[in-house]
């Protein structure tokens, strides 16, 4: 067995275990410890790495890893701890974030067992979501500590930089530290001013999983997964659940219905309008539709009621030129007005482009960017590139073709876009 065989089950396993093990071991040793929690999950996997090749995988991965990220975390707290007496903390009062009594507490805390850990995501999802936090912080840290994004993924994904992602991520920490927030499912009432948060954290998880940036597959299944997973559990749980939640959770299975055919056989993404309907997942669309038929419930449409409506007119409809592309533009225009953004933006000037034509789509796209933030998003000059394919103009479609092949670091994106070159020659 080689360090190549086993580096795909870990990295399965990070994906899918990382977040449940961050909540348990957060809810066990507080969120004071939250960076020592994070540390142990990671050394964790990296000791998964470098032993299971010579040793062999475990019987039960998941249990070795869990074991493992449990027996890091107390060798650290034991550490501070000493490190705490050597500074003198053992003056400091009860409930103090690095208290030598809190930490013998939390040594000797048993851990739950796993019926109970989806109790335990959802307490640190809205822990993450605490109003001592601005609700974009919030955002960061639940990717960070649930989602198991690295600083990248998350600059990437709300168009920043990683020296502010990561200087955010010790203020929050530092934050729900000094405001000792539990690990806990929070009241009805706590919960309501958090949903909104929790809702963009899962959103960004699912769409990062839905075209994956930083990766070696175009597609993060597990991580869309996983998202619509958090989502549904949120949803559901008597507390927590919202309208708004289920149109998020429509939206989610509405797209996840359509992911075995969003790749070809090597593993290049392939067009909407070339994609095999037949293959979708009615189940998922089934779950989506009644999701959404909950989602009517709500006194006020939310930005995910219209985000399930456009992810619907994709899933619903029986052949790509029966989309009704003036409804979806229509869609587009009422997200911009509840969630504006550079992205949606975008997207609405590709939908612009089958409605009214390529022309459309190119006086649109000049002004989507009027923040000046996406020069480097790649989508931006490959949806330029796309109309002026249809407009016949080959020289400017190249031209944004190798803009966006520049940009994106992604090696399957990068195939797609080097078939669209070598098709115009």
């Amino acid at each position: 067995m080689t360090t190549g065989d086993v580096a795909p089950l870990v990295d399965h396993l990070f994906r899918r275990e990382a977040g449940r093990l961050v909540a348990r071991l957060a809810r066990r040793f507080g969120v004071a410890r939250l960076d020592v929690v994070e540390d142990a999950v990671q050394d964790a996997l990296v000791q998964a790495c470098r032993t299971w090749p010579f040793r062999g995988i475990p019987a039960d991965p998941a249990a070795w890893i869990a074991t493992a990220a449990t027996n890091r975390a107390l060798d650290l707290l034991r550490t501070d701890a000493r490190r705490d007496r050597l500074l003198g903390g053992d003056d400091g009062h009860p409930g103090d974030a690095h208290d030598p009594r809190i930490e013998a507490a939390a040594l000797d805390a048993p851990l739950r067992d796993d019926a109970e850990l989806g109790d335990d995501e959802l307490g640190l999802l809205f822990a993450c979501a605490h109003p001592a936090l601005s609700a974009d912080t919030a955002v960061i840290l639940m990717l960070k500590t649930v989602g198991g994004f690295g600083v990248r993924e998350i600059a990437r994904g709300l168009l920043s930089e990683p020296a502010a992602i990561a200087q955010r991520l010790v203020r929050a920490r530092r934050t729900l530290a000094e405001a000792r927030v539990p690990v806990a499912i929070p009241t009805a009432s706590e919960a309501a001013p958090r949903v909104a948060a929790v809702a963009d954290a899962l959103y960004l998880m699912f769409t990062e999983g839905h075209s994956a940036a930083e990766s070696d597959a175009a597609i993060r299944r597990d991580l869309c997964h996983e998202a619509l997973r958090l989502a549904l559990a949120v949803a559901d749980h008597p507390r927590l659940g919202a309208p708004a939640l289920d149109a998020l959770v429509a939206m989610m299975a509405f797209t996840a219905a359509r992911l075995d055919t969003r790749l070809d056989d090597a593993g290049i993404p392939v067009l909407l309008a070339e994609q095999d309907r037949a293959r979708w997942d009615r189940a998922l669309i089934a779950l989506a539709l009644a999701r959404v038929e909950r989602s009517m419930a709500a006194e006020e449409l939310s930005r995910w009621h219209v985000e399930a409506e456009l992810a619907g007119y994709h899933a619903l409809a029986p052949t790509f030129e029966a989309m009704p592309w003036a409804q979806v533009v229509d869609a587009y225009d009422r997200l911009l007005a509840i969630a504006p953004s550079p992205v949606v933006r975008v997207n609405r000037a590709v939908a612009l482009g089958f409605a009214e034509g390529p022309a459309a789509a190119l006086e649109a796209l000049e002004s989507a960017d009027v923040e000046g933030r996406l020069a480097r998003y790649p989508w931006l000059h490959a949806a330029r590139a796309h109309a002026f394919e249809r407009l016949g103009a080959a020289d400017e479609a190249k031209a944004s073709w190798h803009r966006a092949r520049d940009l994106t670091t992604s090696e399957p994106h990068r195939r797609f876009i080097e078939r669209r070159l070598a098709a115009l020659g």
